[in-house]
Formats: structure tokens, C-alpha cells, sequence
């Protein structure tokens, strides 16, 4: 049977959020290996910011991945299925309204759910906006103040490959913050249409 209107919306927002670990566990394990490569004795030229969008990286996905058990609750309230079978019994306490047998998931869980996905956003797009200002600026002060010749080897060519290694690390974390962003949405969706149908989010 095809799916509902409000139970599609909540899937977007499960898929959503498993696409943004998927991008974010990436962007984290490339930045992390470009920053533990280690050339010289001095490390001058490492970026604080690329430890910083690493920092917003795990952020995002721990907030990804405490909201994951909710939406699979929910989904499987919109099927009539046991949620206990696939969701974490906390999960599915959390979003029990006042722990009656039956009832919708509780305006508090769903207030927290939109919020959290709010705040992982903003965090995610602070990463991204500081890894790629701190790029930028790094190669503009290369090429103002190193007198090396680019992609000729040495040190020089080293900065190169670091930054060109973190910028593709940085395209992940902005993948992961689009997704958050996608997620956001569908979180303020599924409040509002909780509050239009007075609590009972998953109604066919």
C-alpha cells in the first residue's frame, strides 16, 4: 500500500538523516587522515578550523543518530506495527503522549526533535563557513607570501595537496549540512501538522 502523505514525509526525514552520518562520518575520516599526515616537524601550516568542523561533524551525527530511533517509531506507528520490534524502548517512551497505550507522540518529543535538527544545522553551517574561509585565506596567503612554484614539488606542493585534501573533506560537511538542512524541514512539517490535527501526526 502506498505510503501517506504525512508517513512520506517522515521517511524523508529518516533518509535524510542517515544520508547526513553517511557524508559526515566521511568528512570526518578525510579530515582527520589529511590532518595526521605529517611531512614536517613543524605544523605551521595545519588549520584549528579543519579540528572545528570536525568537532561540528560529531555534533551533527550524534544528533542524527538519537533522532533515527524516533523516526523508525514512527514509522512504524503509521503501519500499525509494534514499535518496540525496531525502535529503542526509550525512544518509544519518549514519544508516547503521557504514556497512554495508543497515543500520538507527545508535542514535547516533536518540539525537540525540530530544535535539535535546528541547532545541528547551525553548528554544521558554522563548520562549513569557518573550513572554507580558513581555506581560502591559507592559499591567498601562499600565494602572496610563498615564493614557491605550484604543483612543483616541495613545500609548496605540500600545502597544495593539504588544502586541496581538506576542501574535499569540506564538500562532504556541506553535503551533511544540506541534509540537516532538508531534515529541519521535515521536522517543523511533521510540529506543525501534529498541532493542525491536534496531536495525531501519522492518520491516514
Amino acid at each position: 500500500m502506498a505510503l501517506s502523505r504525512r508517513t512520506a514525509w517522515v521517511a524523508a526525514g529518516l533518509g535524510a538523516r542517515l544520508l547526513m552520518i553517511a557524508f559526515l562520518a566521511a568528512a570526518v575520516q578525510l579530515t582527520l587522515a589529511n590532518q595526521t599526515r605529517r611531512r614536517y616537524a613543524d605544523d605551521f601550516y595545519k588549520l584549528q578550523s579543519y579540528s572545528y568542523t570536525v568537532a561540528t561533524a560529531v555534533i551533527g551525527m550524534a544528533g542524527a543518530a538519537l533522532q533515527v530511533p524516533v523516526a523508525v517509531y514512527l514509522l512504524c506507528r503509521s503501519k500499525r506495527m509494534a514499535p518496540s520490534a525496531l525502535a529503542p524502548i526509550a525512544a518509544y517512551l519518549l514519544c508516547r503522549g503521557g504514556g497512554r497505550t495508543g497515543a500520538p507522540p507527545s508535542a514535547a518529543a516533536l518540539d525537540a526533535s525540530m530544535y535539535a535538527d535546528m541547532a545541528a544545522t547551525a553548528a554544521l553551517a558554522s563548520g562549513v563557513g569557518a573550513g572554507f574561509g580558513a581555506t581560502s585565506d591559507a592559499r591567498h596567503m601562499a600565494d602572496d607570501l610563498v615564493r614557491w612554484k605550484r604543483g612543483g614539488g616541495g613545500a609548496r606542493g605540500d600545502l597544495d595537496a593539504y588544502y586541496a585534501r581538506g576542501a574535499v573533506a569540506l564538500v562532504f560537511l556541506l553535503a551533511g549540512m544540506i541534509l540537516s538542512a532538508c531534515a529541519s524541514v521535515v521536522s517543523a512539517r511533521v510540529r506543525a501538522r501534529a498541532g493542525g490535527d491536534n496531536g495525531h501526526i501519522l492518520g491516514n
